[in-house]
This record gives structure tokens, sequence and C-alpha cells, in this order.
């Protein structure tokens, strides 16, 4: 008894790249790559967080302080190579868990995209009351002028 494919072989090719037709032997492989601008990784891996309450703690206590209408940062240089990011987004401050995630992801998407024009520091960001009702534009604003101090302090 013979057994034939489920599956048309287009489909086949869909779902498992070895079943595709292969290219002629003057593939692009022959090919030289062009040479690619290299592309700066922007991501927020659990290395550039703060974790500990120790960690808080020492930059709270230490730190400097920066603070406007919208949020309150303490800043200490830390031993590593890259900056570090914690928050302290309080119910008092923000109210509901969508305000408060709401300012936790435009804090971390904005330190995101700023992580590479700062120094090697550990920061805290506390919202203050404002901050939950203050629109995006204005938080991202506010925290890129805390951002440009940083770097010019440091």
């Amino acid at each position: 008894m013979a057994f034939a494919p489920v599956w048309p072989p287009k489909a086949a090719a869909w779902y498992w790249p070895d079943a595709a037709p292969r290219a002629a032997s003057a593939s692009a492989r022959s090919v030289p790559l062009k040479q690619t601008p290299t592309r700066v990784k922007l991501g927020f891996e659990p290395g550039k967080r703060l974790h500990l309450p120790a960690e808080f703690r020492a930059v709270r206590q230490s730190g400097r302080r920066i603070a406007d209408a919208y949020f309150s940062l303490s800043v200490v240089s830390n031993g590593e190579s890259h900056p570090r990011l914690g928050l302290a987004i309080s119910t008092r401050s923000a109210g509901s868990s969508v305000a408060r995630n709401r300012l936790k992801r435009i804090t971390r998407e904005s330190f995101r995209l700023n992580q590479y024009a700062l120094p090697p520091v550990d920061v805290t960001v506390a919202a203050r009351d404002a901050a939950g009702r203050a629109t995006a534009a204005d938080l991202r604003q506010s925290l890129d002028k805390h951002w440009k101090v940083i770097s010019q302090r440091w």
C-alpha cells in the first residue's frame, strides 16, 4: 500500500522550506553580500533593569534627584557598561492598573530608545500625581529632558 502526500506540493513548501524546489546552481550565494551597516539592538533585556529591593534602595538613598511635574528620578553611577532602569509607579500616583501600566510602558519605551545616549548609571523613575493625567506626548517630552540632563551631568 502506497501513501500519497496529504498536501499539494505548493502547500508543503509553505510549511516545510526543505520541500520547496531548489534554486539553480548560480544562486544568490555565489554573489558577494553587500556590507550592511551594523544595527544597534534597542532591546530592554533583564540585565538593563533593577530587580532587587536593595538595588532600588541604594539608588534612592545615594543617588542625585532630578524632578519635574511628572517624574522624580534618582540617578547614581554604576560599575557596569550600560545604564539600568528601575520603575516605581505607585497606585497613589497613577490610580488604576491601566494608568500605572501606561506610565510604565511609556517610560520603558523612552528608556529603550535613549539607552545608548546614557552613561552607565542606575536610574529609578517614580511617577508623580500629575503623570496619571498627562498626555503621552507630555510624558515623553518630560522623559527626554531627563535623559538629556543625565547624559550631560554624568
